[in-house]
């Protein structure tokens, strides 16, 4: 009498019904095929969902200041110094709350005063999506020396006579060589102008009349210092 072994007959069924090495290979091969098509889409599809959330955060931004104008008859004073408390008027060379520490913030008394209700509103998502450990030297770039703060600061008052063009607040406004830090990398993270060829210029923008504009910050900066 003909007794089969046990184990040969449940390694037969399992070659039978399971996956031979080769079938295990092509199946990985095609996961692996799809997730590098799928990976540079969801990386697009995550920038457009943070340049939207960025927009939407700057126009939040842009009711506080209206806000406190009207309240106060004046922008509030930037802060000058990064980290957790509001620092009005003052300056800490180099470690600014904005363009890696190189530039003024709006400032935090917004979120104190109730005129924003969300401290994170006070980050470009973008910039924290490139500089996620340096958040507190991040926030938004606040245009505190041309606009009427209330102080003597060589900027333009009044601006209800100036011109709807002039910035309140924007992603980082500084190109890296104009920081404190010149071989930092600070860079502007709406990527390229498209128009140009310009390798990473691109920012959103707040202006003084409330729109949200996604600008050629490189540009807009050197028509400023160059006085055009």
């Amino acid at each position: 009498m003909f007794f089969a072994n046990p184990d040969s007959t449940s390694a037969s069924k399992l070659n039978q019904n399971g996956f031979t090495l080769i079938e295990l290979l092509v199946v990985v091969s095609i996961i692996l095929i799809l997730i590098a098509i799928a990976l540079p889409q969801f990386k697009e599809a995550q920038k457009k969902a943070r340049n939207v959330q960025s927009k939407s955060y700057l126009r939040t931004i842009g009711q506080g200041l209206m806000s406190y104008k009207v309240d106060f008859n004046v922008f509030p004073p930037a802060d000058g110094c990064a980290g957790p408390d509001p620092s009005p008027n003052q300056t800490c060379v180099g470690e600014g709350p904005a363009a890696l520490g190189s530039w003024d913030g709006v400032p935090w008394v917004l979120a104190d005063m109730g005129y924003v209700t969300d401290r994170e509103y006070f980050y470009c998502p973008m910039m924290v999506g490139l500089y996620p450990d340096r958040k507190e030297k991040i926030r938004w770039a606040y245009n505190s020396s041309a606009i009427d703060t209330g102080f003597e600061q060589g900027g333009a008052n009044n601006l209800e006579r100036e011109s709807g063009h002039l910035w309140l607040a924007r992603c980082a406004w500084l190109p890296a060589f104009a920081t404190f830090d010149p071989n930092s990398d600070l860079k502007y993270p709406l990527g390229d102008d498209l128009e140009t060829g310009e390798k990473d210029v691109m920012e959103n923008v707040l202006r003084i009349n409330g729109t949200v504009e996604t600008v050629n910050g490189l540009r807009e900066y050197l028509q400023t210092v160059n006085g055009r």
